[in-house]
């Protein structure tokens, strides 16, 4: 009973999954799926974990560790001792005594010895512990070191994360951007073929020469050649969003593709980016792990001191010198050690060093980065305003054009030259969108607020570019 149910559960998520596919999947949905579904997400989300499980490991360093141990004893202690006999003195004297002569001489070697054989087998069990009261900073540099890798697997899952939300937006408006130049494609063979029929009954009729109705039929192959090229772009733009969202296939899209003139400065993006970026922050954690190590290495000179205790529980079998319990404080200095300690401590500097000046590099780079990003960004909305001039020519052209065709004025080039032109600034227009989409995004990746971009859908300053 308990398999059916899992297997009727299992199949209603994937079932709702795909009926949300086939319904249409916002940008937000997507990103969801992905989150869940992403092994590189999984990666980083389980070292994080497992960052997180060393940062409560260590947090008892600095308490006791108690032990319990047993053993099973076999063995045995021989004792041979011979020592002066103090009574040998008295033993001289009543030597002489009528009497007391054997007495005497049993008082009167000079040798007392004890031959003895104990047998020490025997079970012991017994309860020790160490509590180190000071380590010279080793187990305070132990606890900061694993917070630090914490926060640099942190930010690593975010920059991950980051990553993948910038190849979405890159698939996913990819599709839209496709789909819709397969529209335009498509109305334009379709024009193309009346045009053609048309062409086909002037030809008949005698109102136009064969040569104009063989351009109507090359203008309708080459329409028709576009339209297969914008079909293959689409399938391979859905093939892409599919496996990035271990989706058979792609259904309905309703994010559709911006504008936002809302770009805010150079210097607001940058400043942004070095405070948020997560390679940064993950570079700032590695710079204070390697600062750790140095505190560490430099604990090495430092004395050890402990508390320690010792209870034996198993008394029965216990030797004389084997106390009961025992239980004191220590101190531990190393006066020789067989690894060079001031190369440790110059070993961990060095990485300091390192660590530092690659976090000054990555400051630099990702200042570029966000640079690049908002000039693409900028192009491309300046690009996508210069197009409505066009468009709004083009679309005048063609009306032209066809109305002088219907009135013999025009030729079929003439049209078709009208039309192309009109595509070409629709599908600019598109492109120089979705240019801007992945620019923007990379824009908010670099400067780790990619949750902001996703606010962008419902700012009142957004320009929502329709497949027309």
């Amino acid at each position: 009973m308990r398999k059916v149910l899992l297997v009727a559960s299992v199949c209603s998520i994937f079932c709702g999954l795909n009926s949300a596919m086939a319904a249409g999947v916002s940008f937000e949905h997507a990103r969801v799926m992905m989150h869940e579904r992403a092994d590189m997400l999984k990666m980083s989300e389980a070292d994080v974990e497992h960052k997180r499980n060393l940062v409560n490991e260590s947090r008892s360093l600095s308490g006791p560790k108690i032990s319990l141990n047993a053993q099973q004893v076999e063995g045995r202690k021989d004792i041979h001792m011979a020592f002066d006999n103090p009574l040998s003195g008295i033993g001289a004297s009543l030597s002489h005594i009528p009497g007391m002569a054997g007495l005497g001489g049993a008082l009167g070697s000079n040798k007392f010895k004890i031959d003895m054989k104990e047998d020490i087998s025997g079970p012991r069990a017994s309860v020790d512990l160490i509590w180190p009261l000071y380590t010279g900073g080793a187990i305070s540099a132990k606890q900061g070191a694993s917070e630090a890798a914490l926060r640099q697997a942190q930010a690593g899952r975010d920059k991950t994360r980051d990553e993948l939300d910038a190849m979405l937006v890159q698939k996913y408006f990819a599709v839209q951007l496709a789909r819709s130049v397969e529209k335009l494609r498509s109305d334009l063979l379709k024009q193309e073929e009346r045009d053609l029929n048309r062409a086909k009954k002037f030809e008949k009729a005698g109102m136009i020469a064969k040569i104009e109705r063989m351009s109507a039929q090359v203008n309708r192959d080459a329409a028709e050649r576009e339209y297969i090229g914008s079909q293959t772009d689409r399938k391979v733009a859905e093939a892409e969003l599919a496996d990035l969202l271990r989706e058979e296939t792609i259904g309905t899209l309703d994010t559709p593709m911006f504008i936002t003139k809302d770009l805010k400065t150079l210097g607001y993006w940058q400043d942004l980016a070095l405070s948020s970026n997560p390679t940064l922050k993950a570079l700032e954690a590695q710079q204070e792990q390697a600062r750790f190590g140095v505190k560490a290495a430099k604990g090495s000179f430092h004395p050890q001191v402990y508390l320690f205790g010792h209870y034996n529980m198993i008394k029965h079998y216990l030797t004389l010198p084997e106390p009961d319990w025992v239980a004191g404080i220590g101190v531990s200095f190393t006066l020789w050690d067989n690894r060079d300690r001031s190369s440790r401590v110059g070993s961990a500097q060095a990485l300091a060093n390192k660590a530092q000046a690659a976090h000054s590099q990555a400051r630099n780079e990702i200042s570029k980065v966000v640079e690049v990003a908002w000039l693409k960004s900028t192009q491309a909305l300046e690009q996508f305003e210069l197009t409505t001039s066009t468009i709004n020519l083009a679309r005048e052209n063609v009306k032209l054009r066809e109305r002088s065709f219907k009135e013999g004025l025009s030729t079929v080039d003439d049209v078709n030259d009208a039309r192309n032109k009109l595509i070409e600034a629709e599908v600019a227009r598109r492109v120089a969108a979705y240019r801007f989409v992945v620019a923007y995004s990379l824009l908010h990746a670099a400067s780790g607020r990619m949750l902001d971009f996703m606010d962008c859908f419902k700012r009142p300053n957004v320009t929502v570019i329709e497949n027309e």
